[in-house]
């Protein structure tokens, strides 16, 4: 079972970084979980960022997936997360452009 999730995005893959002798495709096998670092509006730099999907899948370029994401540092995600806010996936070349559909409240831990 994954965490409440703090944002819910809609991931576009592109790998236009790529080049030929790379894959150009990205897998969400059994476990529906990837992590990668992400480069998001508002943020400095890369961090990592988990997903989770209903189904395992294997997407190509062109193709769309709807997840459900938490971040490792929200300290750094806590004031930027709202819908509409753009952000890039990243593995080894940014490879995916996201957006965030939704915010979970419930997700974010409590403000110490």
């Amino acid at each position: 079972m994954h965490p409440t999730p703090q944002f819910i995005a809609e991931l576009k893959f592109h790998f236009k970084d790529y080049g030929p002798e790379r894959r150009h495709w990205f897998m969400f096998d059994e476990s529906l979980h990837r992590r990668v670092p992400m480069q998001m509006e508002g943020t400095e730099g890369l961090n990592t960022v988990g997903m989770w999907v209903k189904e395992a899948a294997t997407f190509q370029v062109g193709e769309t997936v709807q997840v459900e994401c938490v971040v490792i540092a929200p300290e750094i995600y806590r004031a930027v997360v709202k819908p509409g806010v753009k952000f890039e996936l990243w593995d080894g070349k940014f490879f995916a452009s996201g957006t965030v559909l939704k915010r979970v409240e419930a997700g974010w831990p409590s403000e110490a």
